[in-house]
């Protein structure tokens, strides 16, 4: 069996020969290295921690890709995506370890949209954009509901078009993530199916997005995110509802949005609304502040929990900048949320107990 390091070189070697031979077309090669030390208090089974986030960082999760294009004529070109995510502390991929875990996807553009076939973002992450200031960072609104930084769905086929101020999207998938937690593969067919859609108006000024994602699941099968308890059967689904906005006022962008979630399980549905208002302001122009505050509200009593993360960033330069963030989690008296998204398996507080972090990082774009 070929090495997983092994395919990786020939599939970057292959991308690399195609684009240097090309003569029509054009191939990017672009990432994101991001990546620092958190300490965190009051870990569960006691003391504190300090280490070196797996899974994001204070910025982003680092990230290497490979984008091109092909001219077709008409207007009609040709379009991929090849993007792995990486652990800069173990060198190791992301996304349970797939070589391209964070998108690969191949499609047809032109002025009507794109159309695409693969790997891809759901339309909740699209309508977050630019009123979730924190992004996926370790102390943002991933650490209260996982699956918003990870909205992703196997065998998709998606359109966006943006047609003046407006962009509409949908995306399906017939066989949503066959890897852990998910566990719902081809072998599942529609039982394991996802939909997404996306109605979004931007200006100069201000924007505001609709979507909604129903991630459908199986006996055995789960959700990211998924609260404690609950049991995934045959029917089981997970929606999700976004309604976000942003307004600048001068260079000051100002963020809000609510998500609602409806968990259908065996035996209960969960259900919750979170709510999240933030800010990112200009201090100079090396100096960014960002702040973010989000309010996880659920129907079960006492699984309430808030948390508020703000965030310094010094940019040396457009690629190059170092951070530092902090960020405190309240969980409610029956639930244990970690401040830090920062790990797969999270270092939770007790019970509820609340939890806080620091994280000091340096951030490369290229």
């Amino acid at each position: 069996m070929m090495h997983q390091g092994v395919r990786w070189t020939l599939a970057a070697g292959a991308l690399l020969g195609a684009a240097a031979v090309s003569a029509q077309g054009s191939m990017q090669i672009y990432g994101v290295a991001d990546t620092g030390i958190e300490y965190l208090d009051h870990i569960a089974e006691g003391g504190t921690l300090t280490r070196m986030p797996a899974v994001t960082a204070g910025h982003m999760p680092s990230r290497l890709g490979f984008k091109g294009e092909e001219d077709l004529g008409g207007g009609l070109k040709a379009v991929f995506v090849l993007e792995t995510g990486m652990a800069l502390g173990t060198g190791s991929f992301m996304q349970s370890g797939r070589s391209f875990g964070r998108q690969a996807y191949l499609g047809l553009s032109g002025d009507w949209g794109t159309l695409a076939l693969g790997r891809q973002y759901a339309m909740g992450l699209y309508a977050m954009m630019g009123s979730d200031l924190m992004g996926p960072a370790v102390y943002g609104l991933g650490s209260l509901d996982a699956y918003l930084p990870n909205q992703r769905l196997d065998n998709a086929f998606t359109y966006r078009g943006t047609f003046g101020a407006w962009t509409l999207g949908a995306a399906y998938s017939n066989a949503r993530d066959g890897s852990a937690p998910s566990n719902c593969g081809p072998q599942h067919g529609s039982a394991c199916a996802a939909y997404s859609a996306l109605v979004k108006y931007d200006n100069r000024r201000w924007g505001v997005a609709l979507a909604h994602d129903r991630l459908k699941g199986v006996k055995g099968s789960g959700f990211f995110g998924q609260p404690a308890g609950l049991t995934i059967g045959d029917g089981s689904r997970d929606d999700h509802t976004y309604l976000t906005g942003y307004v600048m006022v001068g260079g000051t962008r100002l963020g809000a949005g609510i998500i609602r979630r409806e968990l259908e399980a065996v035996g209960e549905t969960y259900r919750s609304s979170q709510y999240y208002a933030a800010v990112s302001h200009p201090l100079t122009r090396a100096v960014t502040l960002d702040a973010t505050y989000t309010y996880l509200d659920a129907d079960r009593s006492g699984a309430d929990a808030q948390l508020l993360s703000v965030r310094a960033t010094y940019s040396f330069s457009r690629r190059t900048a170092v951070y530092a963030l902090a960020g405190h989690v309240f969980n409610g008296s029956r639930v244990a949320y970690s401040v830090s998204g920062g790990s797969a398996v999270p270092a939770s507080p007790g019970v509820g107990q609340g939890q806080t972090g620091l994280m000091a990082g340096l951030r490369h774009q290229f």
